[in-house]
This record gives C-alpha cells, structure tokens and sequence, in this order.
C-alpha cells in the first residue's frame, strides 16, 4: 500500500517530466519555425565530423547534416573547416530538428551571386534562371 506522502512524491516526478517534456516540445518548435523561415537561405557552418557519408556541421548553436547526394562530387571536407551551403529541409524527427543542407541546388548559386555581385544586390541585374552540373559547371540567365 502506498501512503499518502508516496503518491504526492510520485505526483511530482510525473509532472516534472511532464513539464520537461513540454519545455523540450516547445524548444524544438522554436528551432523548428526559426530554420523553417531559412529554408534556401545560404548559411555558413564549421565540419564537427564526417560519418558513414554523412557530414556534420555547426552551425552556431545547432548541428545539420549534408548528406553526400548533397555534396558536390570529388570534394572532401575536413573537421574545423568553414563551408557554405544552402538550407535545403528542416523536419523534426522525434524531440529534435533536422536541417538538411546542400551544396548542389542551384539555389546555391544563386544565393552566391546575390552576396558576391553588387549589381544583383542592388535589383540593376536579374536572375532569370540557374541551371547547373555540381562540380562542373553552372549556367545563369540574367536580365538587366
């Protein structure tokens, strides 16, 4: 038999898990509307580590992952290096957020040339269309 000062112990514990786990449910939500926004946004992360094909890279305070069908073909990235890649899907698996970056969307390119070229910065150039072979070659259509 339990006595009255158990259940109240109990109690406790339950909803102190309860309220953890709406903490970590909510946290995860955040992540989840603030990467959901960035999606095609170029980002700029530092390699963790490379595993089983898959490369893991911080950016700030969160991990994402490129996955190699994301990585442009012969090249090889090494723990502490910086790379830049798109941000290509966020979904929530389980309590976390997963951001799936990549470097072979044209939308790469495109986020490239609007950073790097004043005239597309300023709308006096137009990106009509990007079109390209990762690792060989790129094709853009502007207007002016």
């Amino acid at each position: 038999a339990l006595d009255q000062e158990e259940i109240g112990r109990i109690g406790a514990q339950t909803a102190k898990q309860v309220i953890i786990q709406k903490v970590r449910e909510a946290e995860r939500d955040a992540r989840m509307d603030e990467f959901q926004d960035q999606v095609g946004q170029l980002v700029t992360g530092v390699v963790q580590r490379v595993e089983r094909g898959v490369t893991v890279v911080q950016l700030g305070a969160v991990e994402a992952i490129l996955p190699n069908s994301e990585r442009i073909p012969g090249e090889n990235y090494h723990n502490g290096e910086r790379i830049r890649a798109v941000i290509y899907e966020v979904k929530a698996s389980g309590n976390r957020v997963k951001i799936i970056l990549s470097r072979t969307k044209a939308t790469l390119i495109q986020r490239l040339f609007e950073q790097e070229i004043p005239e597309i910065a300023e709308g006096v150039i137009e990106i009509r269309s990007v079109s390209r072979e990762p690792g060989y070659r790129s094709k853009v259509a502007v207007f002016s």
